[in-house]
């Protein structure tokens, strides 16, 4: 006997989802059945995704949206309610960082940071709960080991991902009783076009893989595999959880 994950008749939202982690838990939703809204700040990036989904038999649609701003974050939305329906599974992806030492970052660094990783996430959050809650769905929130041990150069990002654990936690405790779930994946070092100035900051990927029990850094399908188990009828029993998805260098 085999176990299946079929998410047919939901509809996710992806923030992020044009490149990197975003674009593979984009992708691995669709090939699960999910209809896929794949939010991006950068609108070619999402059409291209959205594309790909919809090339392979799925079912997509692209969605230029600025999580710091709840203006777009609200038009967005209506026009993913105008061609899929409403929110069962939303993943919220989307960050910003700098890599710099913290005594070399400006106001203007904090400002931008703090306001999409975590006030972006508050903003597509807080417009897309009455969808979730309706369909007792699921919030699966990217967080980043980052945010639970600390890390060099990122120290802002790290800040603002603790916060989100935080977020995610508070979120859980609210909404259980209506049915809805929320969990956070917490990737360590992944190999993405958005990390590479980190990675080679850190002295490159090999140099990092020597400190991972597995031996590699993160490949994005590997945290992408985590959120559609949160998806999915799986995880019907867990929320408020943070996992770490790093190859066994953060074991708490």
């Amino acid at each position: 006997m085999s176990i299946a994950i079929d998410l047919s008749g939901d509809v996710a939202l992806v923030t992020g989802g044009g490149s990197g982690i975003g674009e593979a838990i984009a992708t691995t939703l669709a090939r699960a059945g999910a209809a896929v809204g794949v939010a991006d700040l950068s609108q070619e990036s999402a059409a291209r995704v959205a594309k790909a989904i919809c090339d392979s038999g799925g079912k997509s649609v692209p969605l230029q949206m600025d999580i710091a701003d709840p203006t777009s974050v609200e038009a967005a939305i209506a026009k993913l309610h105008a061609e899929l329906g409403t929110i069962s599974i939303l993943v919220n992806n989307a960050a910003a960082w700098v890599v710099k030492e913290f005594k070399d970052t400006t106001p203007a660094d904090v400002e931008r940071v703090i306001g999409v990783t975590l006030v972006g996430t508050i903003n597509v959050t807080r417009a897309a709960l009455p969808d979730v809650v309706e369909r007792r769905g699921r919030i699966i929130n990217t967080i980043s080991d980052s945010g639970r041990t600390g890390e060099r150069f990122m120290s802002v990002y790290a800040a603002a991902k603790a916060g989100l654990i935080g977020l995610t936690k508070s979120i859980a405790k609210e909404v259980g009783g209506q049915g809805v779930m929320v969990n956070g994946v917490s990737p360590g070092t992944t190999s993405t076009p958005g990390g590479s100035g980190f990675i080679e900051a850190a002295g490159g990927a090999e140099k990092l893989a020597r400190a991972y029990p597995l031996g590699r850094i993160g490949e994005p399908q590997d945290i992408a595999n985590a959120v559609l188990f949160f998806s999915s009828p799986l995880c019907s029993w867990i929320t408020g959880q943070v996992l770490s998805v790093s190859g066994g260098f953060t074991m708490v």
